[in-house]
């Protein structure tokens, strides 16, 4: 997908002006009928650069641009595509979190983020993850809009952050169990929980998004966990396996699943809330 042309009515100390991004066409807007032509630029030279320019090669089947009436916020534009037949395909905020198949909030992994299947709404906001109010240009960027929970998004507001989720998540960084007395067992007083890392740069969005605090809210979780690894040993697991396996369940990981009430493996965790807290202290307390 290429960005061709894009036209703003009114941002800041822009109003009423297209820019066109592509010298392989001529665009033109007509405001009042609403209508934008795309021509082909008989002047363009293919390959001007030679075979090391990368021009968004892998897109180039399609023609895209964007009309905006109020600001670059992904709710209040419409983004129409064509094909190379020039199929219109419209596709806006909604399209965006359904295509990028998220679940759960990227930032904290604590709240559910799903599309509304009936009324096509959304229980997500879009973040902008550099802020447009100081690139104002990266606000139209695809790659810039982080759907996110509305707690992470106030959180958040125009503080910067140096981990894209899109490029990687808390890596070598886990929740960790702190026993402080015997009553662990059946109280959430008898111990404490931490979210830390090595890298300053994970710590700063973990203070960011009060991680370490918020969690909290969720030790209940950790003490079922820890009652739950008490009654499911190696020999109970192995009885379950041998009696269920191929039934309720396919694996010994979907086992674990099962038990734990997240997912195990890491290339899901997004797929269910809190599943990085579940993982980290299921995999602590070998459950996992």
């Amino acid at each position: 997908m290429e960005l061709v042309y894009l036209w703003v009515e009114e941002y800041k100390n822009i109003h009423n002006q297209g820019f066109n991004f592509s010298p392989r066409f001529s665009c033109e807007y007509d405001d009042v009928e609403n209508e934008l032509s795309i021509k082909e630029n008989d002047d363009y030279i293919e390959n001007f650069f030679g075979e090391n320019y990368n021009y968004l090669n892998s897109y180039t089947n399609t023609k895209f641009f964007l009309l905006g009436n109020e600001g670059f916020s992904l709710a209040k534009f419409e983004a129409v595509a064509f094909d190379s037949e020039t199929e219109r395909v419209d596709y806006n905020a909604y399209k965006l979190v359904k295509d990028l198949n998220i679940s759960t909030c990227p930032y904290c992994n604590r709240r559910t983020i799903y599309n509304l299947q009936k009324s096509k709404g959304r229980t997500s906001e879009i973040d902008h993850f550099y802020s447009k109010e100081k690139y104002p240009y990266f606000a139209i960027s695809f790659y810039n809009l982080i759907p996110s929970c509305k707690v992470c998004n106030k959180l958040k507001m125009e503080d910067e952050v140096a981990i894209h989720p899109y490029e990687r998540g808390f890596e070598n960084t886990n929740f960790k169990l702190k026993i402080k007395d015997s009553t662990f067992y059946h109280s959430v007083n008898g111990f404490d929980l931490e979210f830390k890392s090595k890298d300053n740069q994970i710590d700063k969005q973990i203070e960011t998004f009060k991680l370490n605090d918020l969690y909290q809210n969720h030790k209940d979780i950790i003490l079922e966990l820890i009652q739950k690894e008490a009654i499911y040993n190696e020999s109970y697991l192995d009885e379950l396996l041998t009696q269920y396996e191929g039934t309720l369940f396919k694996n010994r990981e979907d086992l674990q699943r099962l038990i734990s009430g997240g997912y195990v493996s890491d290339e899901e965790i997004g797929k269910r809330p809190l599943s990085k807290l579940v993982k980290d202290i299921s995999d602590e307390l070998g459950l996992i």
